[in-house]
């Protein structure tokens, strides 16, 4: 080791010596696990692959377990729930151009609608016309 380091590494060493301990608190009550395997319960997790299971949409689940869709889908898929495409209704693509037309990014759409971002280009691709090809849109994402 070069002096230099080890002068510095005296200095670190006497402030370690001179610290107050800190003391151990319990966890704030206030912050909420992040990890979705400690967050919902196994018979919350079992009610929600059920309600899939049954007809709710990942929208709906989503919003009611407070959930993002990639969780939810990852907790779907890890229990073995087959998943299912829900292509957009016309009255949903019909409301997605006028939204888009009315300038509303893509994900803005898919929260309005409870459709995620790629269904949403899918839905307005359906509707674009012959004269303007899907690949010549600019779309604003955000």
């Amino acid at each position: 080791m070069k002096h230099r380091q080890v002068e510095q590494l005296r200095k670190v060493i006497k402030l370690v010596d001179v610290s107050v301990p800190r003391q151990l608190t319990k966890a704030n009550s206030s912050v909420q696990a992040r990890r979705l395997d400690r967050r919902l319960s196994a018979s919350a997790i079992a009610q929600l692959v059920d309600a899939y299971l049954s007809g709710s949409s990942t929208g709906e689940l989503c919003e009611r377990h407070h959930l993002s869709k990639g969780g939810l889908l990852k907790i779907l898929l890890e229990h073995g729930a087959e998943m299912r495409y829900q292509p957009m209704t016309e009255d949903e693509i019909d409301r997605a151009v006028e939204l888009y037309a009315a300038g509303d990014s893509l994900r803005t759409i898919g929260l309005k609608l409870k459709k995620g971002q790629g269904q949403c280009v899918e839905g307005l691709a359906c509707a674009r016309s012959e004269d303007a090809p899907i690949h010549e849109i600019t779309w604003r994402w955000v």
